[in-house]
């Protein structure tokens, strides 16, 4: 069986529908369920039952699964060795990295990359930290790229970045007149209990790192903003630009949001300043090759 078919039934079996999984297959919902009945229609089995509104794989499918996880891991795993002794000219590049960075990096770590090895294979995995980890460990990627103060002892890291947690406003706020210039911090610092009747966009701090320094700041100052869960980092942003609230951001906003967005101000906050390591990291005593090394060296670069 194609090992296409593999990625159809194990995305369908992941996200619980047709719909859904096809948006993350970037293809039709119609051509994803007419691929899934031809190959129950071809195997002679029923792969999927419904059960509670959601699609459950049968125990054929559960076989099915097991089965294409290990080809696919198969394949993977043969791919990234071909990948190290292949020469620079050609090859693939395999990056994971969370949402919301490879907004602000890849739109220029890409471009620079290509005009070195324009004929590289590029494949980017939008993953959240754990899911990245995970997926270098069984060599889905090659190196990921995030947020992160703990480290698995499996992985090697390269430090891109010791990044402040900042606040952000508007340039318009009437808050600004409460800014001051405080030792021991980077940016102009102003008391977070001045901005306690605001409303704050927050990420969820039950799944977003950022979301949970938020609460770590609001229960320093014993203050209870009233907040609001946003998921999507440059909404915050946007958001908070023109007035409407106030929200949190690491200094890699500063640094690339504010190129686009001039209307926004990045101040320090808290008793101390908190901070947290923006990392590369990759397979214990992997060496990278020449193309991948050029990749973080690149990277690298954005932030001297």
């Amino acid at each position: 069986m194609d090992t296409k078919n593999y990625e159809y039934i194990i995305t369908t079996a992941e996200y619980g529908n047709i719909s859904n999984a096809a948006k993350a297959l970037y293809i039709t919902q119609p051509a994803l369920s007419k691929a899934i009945m031809k190959i129950e229609e071809n195997l002679n089995v029923k792969i999927f039952e419904k059960k509670k509104g959601k699609l459950t794989p049968t125990s054929a499918g559960k076989i099915l699964i097991k089965s294409g996880a290990e080809i696919l891991n198969i394949e993977k795993n043969y791919k990234y060795e071909l990948d190290e002794i292949n020469n620079c000219e050609r090859g693939a590049l395999s990056v994971s990295i969370t949402p919301t960075r490879d907004l602000y990096i890849l739109p220029i770590v890409l471009p620079e990359f290509r005009k070195i090895f324009p004929y590289f294979d590029i494949e980017i995995n939008e993953k959240g930290i754990d899911a990245i980890e995970e997926s270098l460990l069984n060599k889905e990627s090659k190196i990921g790229m995030y947020i992160t103060d703990t480290f698995n002892k499996n992985l090697q890291y390269e430090v891109l970045q010791q990044e402040e947690i900042l606040i952000c406003l508007s340039k318009n706020s009437k808050y600004l007149k409460y800014v001051e210039n405080k030792k021991g911090f980077k940016f102009p610092w102003i008391d977070l209990r001045v901005l306690k009747n605001e409303i704050f966009f927050i990420s969820n701090p039950y799944k977003a790192k950022l979301g949970r320094f938020a609460n770590i700041y609001f229960e320093e100052y014993n203050i209870k903003p009233k907040t609001m869960i946003i998921k999507n980092m440059e909404t915050r942003l946007s958001l908070a630009s023109i007035g409407e609230g106030i929200t949190f951001s690491y200094e890699i906003g500063s640094t690339f949001s504010k190129k686009n967005n001039k209307n926004l101000v990045f101040l320090s906050v808290g008793k101390e300043k908190k901070t947290s390591k923006f990392v590369v990291s990759y397979l214990k005593d992997l060496k990278l090759n020449t193309a991948y090394r050029k990749f973080v060296e690149i990277t690298k670069e954005q932030f001297r």
